[in-house]
């Protein structure tokens, strides 16, 4: 019970997630949810009656309380869809490998009273590699011809995505301008202009691959004329995550506000909240960032008012708050991949430093934290995606540096670029510099024929259980590290 009573938050969202995952993987409707309910309601009180082991009864009632919430929020099967049919677009056109994505809302019985948000997510396929789709956020659209089904899968479900399936551009037939979704609408006129001055910031010659590349390290956007062919070097090597924002992005804003409150004597929350109002809008919302950000917060309340920061409880209780606001992160691939990586550089990052004790700290930290995070993802890539990356720690520890200085430079010059684009060139043609050479060192880590193996995916409990006995051997370890450092002390 100590591992309770040092870090009872941290259990309780951990206990949340668990229920939540549990939840997954029992079917029936929304009874359970109910069922749940009840029973969570009687831990919490059983948990008063016997105060001797209140915290643990507190931890069902959060694994209870994370089944029901997550059962109940599951939205029931919808309706048959048949051509033609009307919608909104609700996101941004999402460019694919042969054409763009294309997530319309629809209405059952397309009736103006019906307050039932039911979406569709079309594949639009085009024969043109380069084709620029022209719709924008709130356009009213009919299909003419649709090829697809209703899915099962959760996470669509969760985000009220009921059908997906493929089209043509033909079928699609523009029917006017709405004025549904304001916030995306904001948050999408707010990317065009700051992408519009931080262009104006390149040379005319670097203003494709190279904007490209940088803006895919610094906000996540890949899909700005980023060809086929460096998306599969960069899978192949190892690095996507770099093009998926993050820690290393939270990080960077926080140490802006924390060295203009030193030099500056600048309030560094309010800097903080700022400088995320200003980023947030420009990433395409990846569980990703919001953890990062989550994490970042409770880091930053902790150094500043207690000098101390607990990251155990940060992880397990940010991964908490996602999955109780938006269950649908529970079953997306980035969020899976960004805990596990995070559960990784926490716990199984210290354990490697005390094995490469020897190595130089400058070498160590960094290959610590490469293998930590590389050990807890392998499972979670293979059961996605079936390619395990041998050459991925090699690739990492050489790329980072390149890529956190076209992060740090290329996030100024953005920054900067909305006072003035030609203030902003020397930043942006150092950090475009940067970046086209680890878009090099991608290619160059996936030239050789064994540097990607391809797998057999393992199942989602396989996954589970395979994560389990990670967790479980780096605890053991640690543990018995622990004693022997105590017994034999190295100076």
């Amino acid at each position: 019970m100590e591992w309770l009573t040092h870090r009872p938050l941290a259990v309780f969202g951990a206990a949340f997630v668990l229920g939540a995952l549990t939840e997954a993987a029992l079917g029936g409707g929304k009874e359970l949810a109910v069922a749940a309910a009840f029973s969570g309601l009687f831990s919490a009180l059983a948990g008063f009656v016997i105060a001797r082991y209140f915290l643990l009864w507190l931890a069902i009632t959060a694994y209870l309380g994370g089944f029901a919430i997550t059962r109940y929020r599951l939205p029931e099967a919808p309706f048959p869809l048949s051509v033609p049919f009307e919608g909104i677009v609700a996101q941004s056109p999402l460019p694919t490998q042969n054409g763009y994505r294309l997530v319309l809302q629809v209405r059952q019985n397309f009736s103006e009273k019906s307050n039932s948000k039911m979406f569709v997510q079309l594949t639009v396929v085009t024969e043109d590699p380069f084709y620029v789709p022209h719709w924008q956020v709130g356009d009213a659209v009919r299909v003419h011809q649709f090829w697809g089904r209703p899915t099962q899968q959760r996470r669509c479900r969760f985000q009220r995505i009921f059908w997906v399936g493929r089209t043509l551009p033909e079928a699609l037939e523009f029917l006017g301008t709405t004025s549904s979704f304001p916030i995306v609408r904001w948050r999408e006129k707010w990317r065009q202009i700051v992408i519009e001055r931080w262009t104006r910031s390149f040379p005319e010659r670097e203003r494709t691959t190279t904007l490209a590349a940088l803006s895919s390290i610094v906000f996540g956007m890949r899909t700005i004329a980023m060809s086929y062919a460096d998306e599969q070097a960069f899978a192949r090597s190892g690095l996507a995550h770099l093009f998926v924002p993050s820690g290393s992005q939270v990080t960077l804003l926080m140490g802006i506000a924390w060295l203009a409150h030193r030099y500056l004597q600048l309030p560094p929350f309010p800097l903080l909240v700022l400088l995320l109002c200003f980023y947030l809008p420009l990433t395409r919302g990846e569980p990703s960032i919001y953890r990062a950000v989550l994490m970042g917060l409770y880091a930053f309340v902790g150094w500043r008012w207690w000098l101390d920061v607990d990251w155990p409880t940060s992880l397990w209780l940010s991964s908490a708050v996602l999955v109780a606001v938006e269950p649908a992160m529970l079953h997306d691939v980035g969020f899976q991949l960004s805990y596990a990586a995070t559960f990784g550089l926490i716990h199984a990052s210290p354990l490697l430093e005390r094995w490469f004790c020897r190595l130089p700290w400058w070498l160590r930290f960094p290959l610590s934290a490469t293998l930590s995070a590389q050990l807890f993802l392998t499972p979670v890539l293979a059961h996605y995606f079936g390619r395990l990356s041998l050459i991925a720690p090699l690739a990492n520890l050489c790329a980072v540096l390149p890529a956190s200085f076209a992060l740090t430079l290329g996030f100024l010059a953005a920054l900067l670029s909305l006072l003035s684009p030609w203030a902003a060139m020397p930043l942006s043609i150092v950090a475009g510099e940067l970046a086209k050479l680890v878009v090099q060192m991608a290619h160059w880590f996936a030239a050789p024929s064994w540097a990607s193996l391809l797998v057999p995916h393992p199942t989602g409990w396989q996954t589970l259980l395979l994560l389990f006995c990670l967790a479980a051997l780096v605890a053991w370890l640690r543990q018995n590290g622990a004693r022997g450092s105590v017994r034999n002390p190295v100076h």
